[in-house]
């Protein structure tokens, strides 16, 4: 079971996206989700899940559509509500902006967000992947960063004070079962 980081959106220095509809992918974003489907289409994948969001959806179905498997969008799979806060805004000067809350964010991320914990959206990704390991074949979720990073830490184990050290670039999986977790890039083998 993969979770893998949506394409890339519109320039990602710009604004933070968070759950804004409407965001889609580049046209070379869309190009690389193309390439990785083609990449994993002799893997034996089951069932493509997709985050709600636009992008999420898109680089599912781009995954998704060598197998001739329909994407299925599961609101688990949905970005952290965190980062809603700050919808539409450049991400440059953000940090300044927000100076007290970036330092708490670094220094105890799982408490910054108290209507959404850090650990319980790792831990709603981790459910996912546990109902998707459940039959034969491959389950691909197509999620967001901080999501996949949580997840990550969870499955593994590790504190969430660890979640900053944690990047998964555009296109890149956090595996999640068979156990242990890994960071992975799916083009290189699943």
């Amino acid at each position: 079971m993969l979770a893998v980081r949506h394409a890339q959106v519109h320039n990602p220095e710009s604004l933070v996206y968070a759950r804004l509809p409407g965001y889609r992918l580049t046209d070379e974003g869309l190009e690389q989700a193309r390439e990785l489907g083609e990449r994993l289409s002799a893997k034996p994948i089951r069932a493509v899940f997709a985050s709600p969001l636009e992008r999420a959806v898109q680089t599912a179905e781009a995954i998704a559509a060598p197998h001739g498997l329909k994407v299925l969008t599961d609101e688990r799979l949905i970005e952290w509500a965190f980062w809603s806060e700050w919808e539409g805004t450049p991400w440059t000067g953000l940090r300044e902006k927000a100076p007290d809350v970036f330092r708490k964010f670094v220094d105890d991320p799982d408490d910054i967000w108290p209507g959404e914990p850090l650990r319980e959206i790792g831990g709603r990704i981790v459910e996912w992947s546990r109902e998707a390991a459940a039959t034969e074949g491959v389950t691909i979720g197509v999620s967001h960063e901080s999501p996949m990073a949580a997840a990550y830490l969870v499955a593994a184990g590790e504190p969430m004070a660890e979640f900053s050290a944690i990047h998964v670039p555009h296109l890149h999986a956090v595996r999640l079962a068979p156990v242990p977790p890994a960071l992975i890039d799916p083009s290189d083998g699943i």
